[in-house]
């Protein structure tokens, strides 16, 4: 086992004698439940960038949708809610479909996408991004980000799918068809490995 120098084990003492007392159970049982985001947000936070944008409780992907389809009909296929903490340095965007690679249309479209291995991310990380916009990268801007993980499916039969577009300035989220297939700006984002 590695030596543990005596000043982290003061500071690690000065930490824990600080903690507030008064944390709310469920907020504190969030984090137990949570705890790479726990471990982002002590590393932002001793690291000089104390801002909570770039962090996302557990408490706060499992809310309900702001988008919620089912209102109008939709039907939930597929929902990934993991991971429960994402920001810019979490994410990555990877082509749905590689250069050269074939140009899907209709059923073929959804099945390879219900074959992508890549872990996904869903609306709720979505509408986190679009809660937090200075999580996005600017150079994001023109593309169309898709996020796979999660799947409706519309009255007319038709599977949609989270978009997150940069538009006359602004960011919107959309539902593409996936039957519709994709093109060369469509990016999936995915968490960074």
């Amino acid at each position: 086992m590695a030596d543990v120098p005596g000043w982290y084990t003061g500071f690690i003492a000065e930490v824990v004698a600080h903690l507030p007392r008064d944390i709310d159970e469920a907020k504190a049982m969030g984090w137990v439940q949570d705890p790479y985001g726990l471990e982002q947000a002590l590393r932002n936070l001793l690291t000089g960038d104390n801002s909570p944008a770039g962090l996302l409780s557990s408490s706060e992907i499992d809310g309900d949708f702001k988008n919620d389809k089912a209102t109008i009909g939709w039907t939930l296929v597929q929902d990934v809610t993991e991971p429960a903490s994402i920001s810019s340095d979490t994410i990555e965007l990877q082509s749905i479909i590689e250069e050269g690679g074939p140009d899907l249309l209709g059923e073929e479209m959804v099945e390879y996408v219900e074959k992508i291995s890549s872990p996904k991310l869903g609306q709720r990380h979505a509408e986190y991004l679009l809660d937090h916009l200075d999580q996005i990268p600017e150079a994001f801007q023109r593309l169309s980000l898709i996020f796979l993980g999660t799947v409706w499916r519309g009255p007319e039969g038709n599977h949609h799918v989270p978009c997150l577009n940069f538009y006359q300035g602004e960011w919107e989220i959309t539902f593409g068809i996936l039957e519709g297939g994709v093109e060369p700006r469509d990016q999936m984002v995915v968490p960074r490995v």
